[in-house]
């Protein structure tokens, strides 16, 4: 033995004060931590993400009355179960943090508990199932279309979501007998407390269900089949882009005005939209997977004792909400029909259209479409969009819009009258030579023009039009 082990020493004494002093310290920075995510944070985007997927849902059953794709049937139930998710997330940590400081085990507000523990993990299973269905349907829409058009109906995705909610029900009933209220009375008075069941401390129970069932269907093979398969759908996606450059035309002009190239830029980004909920909800899982992974290797009351873990699992807490909380953002950014929609939504109001306008007021891109190939461009807009032909264009161009419209129909006149010259002469059985050919030709090409305009014109002239005439919104 050392000489000195077992004397006092003051130098020992102050090591051991500095130590815990550096440990309170540390625990009240992981409470505040802990206080600002439970509470202000998961607050603020359970509040935003409600609303945002509210409106989302929205939309998506807006579009199905003009004819919505099966995709739309995996969004809006993967939307419906995450804002469940937030619901009871803030039930479960927000709420409590906001109303007394912290999680509270005892009182009144504990008789929510065994409901808001049993549908929140509900609702995170049915959003991992539902998220792996999706990432099945892309995997075969890219890598077997074939088979995938054989099985993507939408009559049966619409089953298949029914059948993987109810599962998720029923996979999550046993969480609702693992806790329970019981009263505890101390001096004649009694408060309600949350504590476990014996089901819960069974270890037979706690292996089959929490470590095997749980990892097989929930936490780590889920993880690991939708990094596999993402990763798939990624490297799928750069052979379709390489595949779409080698068949277009390199050049860019060509390529924008090219219809095949642009519907497989649509689907290409529908596609990369989807990935990006995909791969989002994969990032927000990975943590609370691992963790899951750690409390079944050191064991629960260990893991739980340790304020780090404890700071991690309101982490994993927090990225799961704003996972939630994120997908409106991804398809306004990814999702043109999405993104669409919302605009004739926004534009249906006063105050919408009222700050359409206003960023648009400096907008000099309606000075290009006094050009000379602008008449085609308008007549092609009116064709698809089924107005008057009455555009913004024409408030704005009058003079080049009728000078435009007298050359057309002096060319028609020409072109009637030159071939009712024409029929005549065949009648009469004499060939003679008109000046009908070269007219024909000019007004074939004037109707095939529209043809090569480009879609971006289109665009910027539907916008306009917007302006001019809300009344279709």
């Amino acid at each position: 033995m050392h000489p000195s082990a077992g004397v006092w020493s003051p130098a020992m004494n102050a090591t051991s004060e500095v130590d815990e002093e550096n440990s309170s310290l540390f625990t009240a920075l992981v409470q505040m931590l802990s206080h600002l995510l439970n509470g202000y944070l998961t607050a603020f985007f359970v509040v935003t993400g409600i609303v945002l997927n509210a409106f989302s849902v929205y939309i998506f059953l807006r579009c199905e009355r003009t004819g919505t794709p099966a995709i739309q049937y995996y969004l809006v139930t993967l939307t419906l179960w995450q804002t469940a998710l937030l619901a009871n997330a803030f039930l479960l940590y927000s709420l409590p943090n906001l109303l007394f400081g912290h999680l509270v085990s005892q009182g009144s507000y504990v008789h929510l508990y065994p409901y808001v523990y049993t549908f929140a993990n509900t609702t995170h299973t049915g959003s991992v199932w539902i998220v792996l269905t999706l990432t099945i349907d892309r995997y075969l829409a890219l890598c077997q279309p074939l088979k995938h058009r054989a099985i993507g109906k939408k009559s049966r995705v619409r089953r298949l979501m029914v059948g993987v909610s109810i599962m998720a029900v029923f996979f999550s009933l046993p969480r609702f007998f693992e806790v329970h209220v019981e009263p505890w009375c101390q001096d004649g008075h009694c408060v309600a407390t949350i504590d476990r069941t014996e089901l819960f401390e069974n270890k037979i129970y706690w292996s089959v269900y929490h470590v095997v069932l749980a990892m097989l269907f929930v936490t780590l093979c889920p993880c690991l089949l939708l990094f596999g398969l993402t990763l798939r759908i990624s490297l799928a996606l750069r052979s379709a882009i390489a595949k779409r450059k080698s068949l277009c035309a390199p050049n860019a002009d060509i390529d924008a005005r090219n219809k095949k190239c642009q519907t497989s830029r649509k689907e290409h980004k529908s596609n990369i939209m989807l990935v990006l909920v995909i791969a989002k909800f994969l990032v927000s899982d990975i943590l609370p997977t691992v963790i899951d992974v750690l409390e079944h290797l050191v064991g629960q009351s260990a893991f739980m004792r340790s304020p780090l873990a404890s700071l991690f699992v309101d982490i994993s807490n927090f990225l799961i909400v704003l996972n939630c909380s994120s997908n409106f953002w991804v398809f306004i950014v990814w999702g043109k029909r999405f993104r669409k929609s919302c605009r004739n939504i926004m534009l249906s109001s006063q105050l919408g259209m009222y700050i359409y306008k206003l960023s648009r007021w400096n907008s000099d891109s309606d000075l290009s479409y006094c050009g000379p190939s602008s008449f085609t461009t308008v007549n092609n807009t009116t064709k698809i969009y089924g107005s008057d032909g009455r555009s913004f264009r024409q408030q704005r161009c009058p003079d080049a819009q009728s000078e435009s419209m007298k050359e057309r129909r002096t060319t028609g006149t020409l072109w009637v009258a030159n071939r009712a010259f024409s029929h005549k002469a065949t009648r009469g059985g004499e060939r003679r030579p008109t000046n009908g050919g070269p007219a024909k030709e000019e007004n074939k090409k004037e109707e095939k023009s529209w043809d090569y305009e480009k879609s971006d014109q289109l665009d910027e002239l539907e916008k306009q039009r917007l302006l001019s005439s809300t009344g279709e919104y």
